[in-house]
Parts: C-alpha cells; sequence; structure tokens
C-alpha cells in the first residue's frame, strides 16, 4: 500500500470545475469502483483491508487521498485523518460507510467535516440501548430492555435477575447479527449466562443489553432512505428467526423477498413504521437494514436497525430486487442522488443458506457450477471448501448461498425443498478438535 498512514493528494479527474467528494469508508471493490471511477472520492481504510481485502491498486490511484488508520474506533486517528481531509478539501458532500466496523467512524468524520450528521445518530445506529431508549420515547413499538454495563458484577447481575420477565435475549450493547447473542429461560440460566459470557473477537465493548424476548415472524426492510422518503424499499422474511436457526430449531436457513404487488398491506403500512423510526433516530440519506417482528394480529414490533447494506446474503437478495447490483444503486443515489426504478428479475425471489446439521470438518460441499446447474438459480455463492472446518457458533457462519427466482409461488416453495435435497453439505467430526 503506497499510503500506509499518509495522505496522496491530486485530482486524478483533471477536471476544472470543483465538484463535490465522497469520503469513502473501508474497501469493497465494486463500490469503490463505481465510486472512484465516476467522481472525486477521498479513501479511509483500516489495517484489516490493507492486509485481506485484496486492493487494486490501480483503481485506487484514482484518489484524491488515502489514508489508513489501524481501526474505525481509534479516536484520535480518525480525528487526524478528517482534519487533514477538511484542510484539503472544503467540498465533501457525503461519508460513505457500507460495514458495521466503520459506521462510528463515519458518523465522527462526518461530523468533524461539519456535514450536518450528528455523532448521536451513528452511535444509536450501533448501541442497542440508546437505539431502542429513542424509539420508545417516540412512541415506536420495541422490547422492554436493561443496561448491564459489567455483566461480571455479580451483585448487578442478581437484581437485575430479579427485575426481568423471562424469557429474555442478553446480547452486546454494539454488537451485531447474533453474534454472542443468548435466549434466557429463567433467572439461573441468565446468572451462568452473564458469569461465562464469550465475546467473538470482532466486538470490543463487554457492555450488554438485556431485552424481552420477543416472538412472531421475522421481517427486514432493506431500503436507501433519503429526505423525502425511499428511493426503493423492500420487505424480505427469514425463513426462521435467526436466534432459532442458531439453536439449530429450525429445518432451513435463507428468506424470501415480499413484492410489494403481493402484500400491498404490509408495505402500506410499514413505510410510517419506518419513517417514525428514522425520524426518532435522526438518520437520513443512508441504507437501512431493519429487522421487526410481525405479531399474530398484525402489530410490527422494532427489533433492530443497521444503517448499512445488510451482511451475509442481504447484498445478494436486494441486488436480485433491484435487477442490478447493489453497489451500483448506492454509488448512484451517493454521487446523483437519483438511481433507476428496480427490475425485479422475478415474481418470486429468495436464497437458501446450504448449512450442514453439525460442526466438523466438511466432506461434501456444492461448488458454483453445482449450484447454477439448478433450473431457478440466478446466482450461487460458496464460501467454504471442502477440508475447512466450521464451528458453528452463530448462523453468521456463511457457508453457500443460493439465490433463486420462480414466476409462481408453488415453483418457488419447491425450490426451497429441492435446492437443500440436491445440494448438501457434510461434516464429520474433528479428531482431538
Amino acid at each position: 500500500m503506497n499510503s500506509t498512514g499518509g495522505l496522496r493528494t491530486g485530482d486524478p479527474h483533471g477536471s476544472s470545475a470543483v465538484q463535490q467528494s465522497i469520503v469513502m469508508l473501508k474497501w469493497q471493490p465494486e463500490l469503490a469502483r463505481e465510486l472512484l471511477e465516476r467522481t472525486r472520492v477521498h479513501v479511509v481504510l483500516d489495517e484489516f483491508d490493507v492486509a485481506y481485502a485484496g486492493i487494486d491498486e490501480k483503481l485506487l490511484s484514482r484518489a484524491l487521498s488515502v489514508q489508513t488508520v489501524s481501526t474505525f474506533s481509534a479516536l484520535e486517528e480518525l480525528a487526524t485523518v478528517a482534519v487533514s481531509i477538511r484542510l484539503q478539501d472544503p467540498h465533501v458532500a457525503k461519508v460513505v460507510s457500507y460495514a458495521e466496523f466503520s459506521q462510528l467512524g463515519a458518523g465522527y468524520i462526518a461530523e468533524l467535516l461539519g456535514l450536518g450528521t450528528p455523532v448521536t445518530a451513528s452511535v444509536a445506529a450501533r448501541d442497542k440501548r440508546l437505539m431502542k431508549d429513542l424509539l420508545a420515547a417516540a412512541g415506536v413499538a420495541t422490547p422492554d430492555f436493561f443496561s448491564l454495563p459489567d455483566p461480571s458484577d455479580a451483585e448487578a447481575v442478581a437484581a437485575l435477575a430479579e427485575r426481568l420477565t423471562f424469557p429474555v435475549v442478553v446480547k452486546p450493547a454494539a454488537g451485531f447479527g447474533t453474534m454472542s447473542t443468548h435466549r434466557v429461560r429463567d433467572a439461573a440460566e441468565f446468572r451462568e449466562v452473564c458469569r461465562s459470557f464469550t465475546y467473538e473477537p470482532v466486538l470490543f465493548s463487554r457492555q450488554l443489553i438485556v431485552e424481552s424476548f420477543v416472538d412472531g415472524e421475522e421481517l427486514h426492510v432493506d431500503a436507501y432512505w433519503g429526505a423525502d422518503g425511499p428511493h426503493f424499499s423492500f420487505i424480505s422474511r427469514y425463513f426462521a428467526p435467526r436466534l432459532a436457526v442458531q439453536r439449530g430449531e429450525c429445518p432451513q436457513d435463507g428468506g424470501e423477498l415480499l413484492s410489494r404487488e403481493a402484500h400491498p398491506g404490509l408495505y402500506a403500512g410499514m413505510e410510517p413504521f419506518v419513517e417514525r423510526v428514522m425520524g426518532a433516530l435522526g438518520v437520513v440519506d443512508t441504507m437501512i437494514h431493519l429487522e421487526v417482528f410481525r405479531q399474530p394480529d398484525g402489530r410490527i414490533v422494532f427489533s433492530e436497525i443497521a444503517t448499512r447494506v445488510g451482511g451475509g446474503w442481504i447484498p445478494g437478495l436486494i441486488s436480485q430486487a433491484l435487477g442490478r447490483s447493489v453497489w451500483k444503486v448506492i454509488a448512484d443515489l451517493a454521487i446523483d442522488g437519483r438511481t433507476e426504478a428496480p427490475r425485479p428479475v422475478a415474481p418470486y425471489i429468495g436464497m437458501v443458506h446450504l448449512r450442514p446439521d453439525a460442526p466438523g470438518r466438511i466432506v461434501r460441499i456444492p461448488g458454483v457450477e453445482d449450484v447454477m446447474a439448478v433450473p431457478g438459480v440466478f446466482e450461487a455463492q460458496v464460501w467454504h471448501a471442502p477440508s475447512d472446518v466450521l464451528e458453528m457458533r452463530h448462523p453468521s457462519e456463511w457457508v453457500v448461498f443460493a439465490f433463486f427466482g420462480a414466476e409462481t409461488f408453488e415453483e418457488f416453495e419447491a425450490l426451497v425443498q429441492e435446492i437443500p435435497r440436491r445440494l448438501p453439505v457434510v461434516t464429520v467430526p474433528v479428531v482431538g478438535g
């Protein structure tokens, strides 16, 4: 990396008319290409990007500046990066951050660049306690919760256990997905979970949130939300709640897009709900991944939100719904403030996550060609190979994604059953593991 820890300057686009610029955090290859080839961009990377992201140096050379921080949690480094960009370029209009790990840094840099985005908005999109506190105050239906700053404090844990109505969910306050997340049935289990709580290595904070367990159908909303509402918005359904997948309580992992045509009432009710959420959090002009529970009576209860593209299979699913890459669409909106209307690839769109029944060493796994050979499959992503070891500590240990579509619901349902039956992933126990 030519500029690790330093600053590269200049205008590679050679334009005499000054146009607004963008600060891009972290490296997503497709998004980076769209932005760097179309507009003026400052790139901020972290050491993980430098080591593992396979950065295209020729493409990177188009940037106005390239700076590197150790992590996007390093406040002093972020401050100096923001000041460097501010002094070099008074025309920055937007900070683009696609990853969970750069969201706090994005809010901090945006505020230092004077972009009018309060840093509390980025904190509320990461710390689930502030997130739910703001939403409850705004009248949004959300689970009751308690803050547990120190789970090793046995007295505090015991006192909190007396106040809880079980079951509850215990998870890192600034976590994401279902990493280090536990559904707890009673006070004894709660005390034990807190005593032995383990954190995924990517999580820095040790503070926890304890919230009421909410049952129901788990939906997610993926949208780009502008000042006047959504530029696009899709509602999808997980085949099973993520915690049920974690506990091995469901036969199939994956999800389906719920089309606006087939579910007009759901979309009509969801848009004002999302609008209240966005207003309460003070978030605008961003991609969102919002998770909710739909109760048997149709009531929507908030779960959590991320101000970024969803992880795992979500980019692929949304790309199929848009009819083109979500990364290109995000670049359109960041640069031009508009994009083409969605053109879904099929009336019914879904994704099956092929994973084994148990952790262990992979002895059988389909390749991309195997998945693509199934009629109706549009795209395949294979994350592992034979001999890899799967720990299966959480549902976000991705194995094989099969994106597919159908003309009728009956054909769609048949594919949901056929794909995993035709393409099993098989593991064996790791000897001595």
